[in-house]
């Protein structure tokens, strides 16, 4: 049997996951226009290694959207962007599980009052860069973390997740304990990265800017409480050395960042516990700055 999915965000991230569930996938985009692309070439191009495979997607405009079909959702849309489409969510099943794949922790609080009974909260550990509309490159291979938010999860959404073994979803215990530990992450390779226009594997390769990152993830670890940062830290720069992250991109590329889900919550959560950021409060600056560049 082959499960409908539905996926609300047609960015990198979106066209990825669209790629590479094995599954009946529709895509919900944010303009007509997208639509219309993917609908003409009948689908979306995933390179990976080089090589160029076409995956035959459905794809509809967000705002004409049936989901009584649908046997999962996933939300890609960026963080910032989430609050524009909770109307839309509304309308969504209740029996519909829901799994949000947004950075920072600013979805939990939009996230509370949805209707559907099953939700899911995930981290993505796999590089994607979107190349045009329908084309995204499939630039390292990770892992899906999920956990429950709320709910029990149904026989449909485990067959989803297993049927490509080369697309991993590994369920995690503690939601909260997964997404801070990706806020870490967040909180300290995005902003150094987006500011110094680098790789990640530049923050440990380079002295200066891995004294930097010392020094800031001892100061996010301490607000998020959590432990073995530096080892997490160090780890996914060099697992991902190559890469530019989301937020160096979306600088680079005169787009609004993520930045207040990241560095802002971490410096709100600091000030919550009676703590200060100084370093997170910095790069919050700099990064709000860069955007008020070219922003307008």
């Amino acid at each position: 049997m082959t499960y409908r999915v539905g996926i609300i965000g047609a960015g990198a991230l979106g066209l990825l996951y669209g790629g590479l569930l094995q599954a009946n996938v529709t895509l919900y985009t944010r303009t007509e226009e997208q639509a219309e692309i993917i609908t003409q070439k009948g689908g979306i191009t995933l390179i990976a290694d080089n090589l160029e495979t076409q995956v035959s997607i459905h794809a509809t405009p967000v705002n004409n959207a049936d989901f009584t079909t649908m046997d999962l959702i996933i939300i890609t849309v960026k963080s910032y962007q989430l609050e524009d489409i909770m109307e839309t969510l509304t309308k969504i099943p209740t029996t519909t599980p829901l799994l949000f794949l947004q950075n920072g922790i600013g979805h939990l609080a939009l996230i509370l009052n949805l209707p559907q009974k099953t939700i899911l909260l995930g981290t993505c550990e796999h590089g994607a860069g979107k190349i045009d509309a329908t084309t995204v490159v499939w630039r390292g291979a990770g892992r899906t973390n999920w956990a429950i938010y709320r709910g029990e999860p149904n026989e449909a959404l485990h067959h989803i997740m297993m049927a490509n073994p080369a697309f991993p979803f590994l369920q995690q215990a503690d939601f909260e304990e997964m997404v801070y530990n990706k806020l870490l992450a967040n909180a300290v390779i995005n902003p150094l990265t987006a500011v110094l226009g680098v790789q990640n594997g530049a923050l440990i390769h380079n002295e200066s800017w891995n004294e930097l990152l010392v020094k800031l993830t001892r100061e996010v670890a301490d607000i998020l409480r959590l432990e073995n940062a530096l080892e997490k830290v160090t780890a996914i720069c060099t697992a991902t050395s190559a890469n530019y992250s989301s937020m160096a991109t979306d600088v680079r590329e005169k787009r609004k960042t993520e930045i207040a889900g990241i560095s802002g919550a971490v410096v709100q959560l600091a000030k919550e516990q009676g703590k200060v950021a100084p370093i997170s409060e910095t790069l919050y600056g700099l990064v709000k700055g860069l955007e008020g560049e070219y922003l307008q």
